[in-house]
């Protein structure tokens, strides 16, 4: 053969090997839809406090694998244990009031045991006393420590002297509620002495010491409230994991005053991933739920994924967008749109635990499957 044959019959053969796979590629496109526009998803999960505080430790590192409930964040929680012993005060305070109205009825149904009854109730009028002063020693300790603290910022200043004069102003007065409580407790004891010569109450002020038992009991229950609202802050001080996964995007550190509602971190979970993928309008109209997708993940080159269509998202990706496209205004281009897919993965794939969300890859849906 001469050079002109072998290169007619070189031409035929790469001709025919094209045509070959030409139409092995016409056929593929023909039953397949696909799509580079995707990605790997997944449930990102913030980490948000519930109360306002001083970050006093932090209990896990970048990256770090953590199951729910795991202890992440904890607050400086001395100002809610003041407010704990504070609202205890108040329902002791509020209970010894029930005793005395108590006490009082009983005075009133039976003058024989007056005396006897004066007693107790000059007694549980020290009781009442002595929670009076717990609450304002309570309450003096409070003002003391936030003289202290907003002393150093005066003198950082941070604060204006206008706050400041406040703050010691409070502290001055819880001192005086002090003093006064403790005067109260003093009269209260010296009046147990002479309670044994009071004499029966008439029978409208029995009445009106029975509207009071009333008054104690709701009293009761609000500072019983109180209390638990109190312990209920409380425990926010302890910020835990709300989900099980790897932590990551921290952006707080020890000292570091946070709010409530502040995202301290997230939570990337790797237990329920998925792909979105974004097909264009025109590509839906034989997609349907449950068909097979081969999946081509970017960062595993040549390793593929398994998965099912699975929804469909109920409106174009550009009507979720921030600023959402206005046709009626301007000048009108026609473009087409792109629908998000959610197609599920195969959980029991090798390559299933090295997914992140985020990770770009390509899909191609069988609509014949």
């Amino acid at each position: 053969m001469n050079t002109k044959t072998l290169i007619r019959i070189g031409g035929v053969i790469i001709l025919a090997i094209a045509l070959f796979f030409g139409y092995t590629e016409f056929k593929y496109l023909q039953r397949h839809e696909t799509t580079d526009d995707a990605q790997i998803d997944g449930d990102v999960n913030p980490v948000i406090p519930k109360a306002s505080g001083y970050v006093k430790a932090i209990r896990f590192k970048d990256n770090q694998f953590v199951k729910e409930g795991d202890t992440l964040i904890v607050l400086d929680d001395a100002d809610y244990k003041i407010r704990v012993a504070q609202a205890d005060a108040a329902l002791q305070s509020a209970m010894a009031g029930d005793r005395v109205s108590r006490s009082q009825v009983n005075v009133a149904s039976a003058s024989v045991q007056n005396s006897q009854a004066s007693i107790q109730t000059a007694r549980d009028q020290v009781a009442t006393a002595q929670a009076n002063v717990a609450l304002a020693q309570a309450r003096a300790r409070k003002s003391n420590q936030d003289f202290e603290r907003y002393s150093r910022l005066l003198a950082e200043k941070t604060i204006p002297q206008q706050q400041f004069d406040a703050i010691q102003a409070d502290r001055d007065a819880a001192q005086a509620q002090v003093m006064a409580a403790q005067a109260q407790l003093q009269t209260a004891q010296s009046q147990v002495n002479v309670a044994g010569t009071q004499t029966g109450i008439t029978s409208s002020q029995r009445k009106a010491t029975q509207g009071q038992i009333s008054v104690a009991q709701a009293t009761i229950k609000q500072r019983q409230t109180d209390l638990d609202l109190a312990n209920l802050q409380l425990s926010y001080t302890v910020v835990r994991a709300p989900a099980s996964g790897v932590v990551s995007k921290r952006s707080v550190q020890v000292g570091q005053l946070v709010q409530a509602g502040q995202a301290l971190c997230s939570i990337v979970g790797n237990s329920s991933l998925w792909v979105t993928a974004n097909f264009k309008e025109t590509q839906l109209n034989q997609m349907q739920p449950g068909q097979t997708v081969d999946i081509d993940v970017d960062a595993f080159g040549g390793e593929k994924l398994v998965g099912h269509v699975g929804s469909f998202a109920g409106a174009t990706g550009a009507k979720f967008a921030l600023l959402p496209p206005d046709n009626a205004t301007g000048n009108y281009v026609k473009v087409v749109q792109r629908i998000p897919v959610r197609i599920d993965l195969d959980k029991n794939s090798p390559l299933y635990a090295k997914l992140r969300p985020g990770m770009s890859v390509t899909v191609a849906v069988d609509l014949q499957k």
